[in-house]
């Protein structure tokens, strides 16, 4: 059971992270170039920010949720395989990414609101 839950994890955690870059490739490509050499640490603020594409934004919480998938099958392997300290560390880690993704959820709902009052003309 260990190598299943492993194996999902590997496959969550490289499709969360090709997810990842290309929305990061994308963003960071709209900067202007004083922004691109240093945007690495605030690439979350920049994707999920009103000016970037709904699609984009999208993508990213994609991400996001896939590296908590990623996180909770790293765990559950783990304590499948009789690892506690392992499985209690990628679950606490799991847990932090959730409340993460949930907040960032919140600002793309926001953002999709925003976006559809600005279409029907309402504000």
């Amino acid at each position: 059971m260990p190598a299943v839950f492993g194996v999902m994890c590997f496959i969550a955690m490289i499709w969360s992270a090709v997810k990842y870059q290309f929305v990061y490739r994308a963003v960071i490509d709209t900067l202007p170039p004083q922004f691109q050499e240093n945007s690495r640490y605030a690439f979350p603020v920049y994707a999920l920010s009103p000016s970037t594409p709904l699609p984009m934004q999208a993508e990213y919480m994609q991400s996001l949720w896939g590296a908590c998938a990623a996180l909770l099958c790293a765990s559950l392997a783990f304590f499948s395989a009789h690892n506690v300290p392992f499985g209690a560390f990628c679950l606490i880690g799991c847990l932090w990414g959730v409340i993460y993704a949930f907040k960032s959820q919140k600002t793309y709902r926001e953002n999709c609101n925003r976006a559809e009052n600005q279409f029907t003309g309402e504000q």
